[in-house]
């Protein structure tokens, strides 16, 4: 029995139910979550009620953070700059540093 593995290259796995595992795209070290230092994580940063003058007795963060565009974080390449930079995998030395590769061996549902 012959596994076919599937891969993109985003910067989050499809949400299609299918177990993703990740790689960095570029020299295909392993790659981690790194959480928002902007947000602490959560996806946001401020309190808009859309009022002027917010009376909210209790204001809870609801606005998207701009730095991770509301994911709370990214993943990134665990090797050194220059490492990845000097070691691209065959025919993706055009792919930049922190572009992420997704892939799975299972079938789609």
């Amino acid at each position: 029995m012959r596994l076919l593995s599937e891969s993109v290259i985003q910067p989050l796995p499809p949400n299609d139910g299918r177990d993703w595992d990740c790689q960095c795209a570029r020299c295909g070290s392993s790659a981690d979550w790194r959480e928002c230092d902007m947000c602490g994580g959560d996806g946001v940063d401020g309190h808009d009620c859309g009022e002027d003058c917010c009376m909210c007795r209790y204001p809870e963060d609801n606005v998207r953070c701009d730095y991770c565009r509301g994911y709370g974080g990214d993943y990134s390449c665990m090797s050194s700059p220059e490492y990845c930079e000097e070691n691209p995998l065959v025919g993706r030395g055009e792919v930049e540093r922190g572009k992420i590769e997704w892939f799975t061996f299972e079938e789609k549902r």
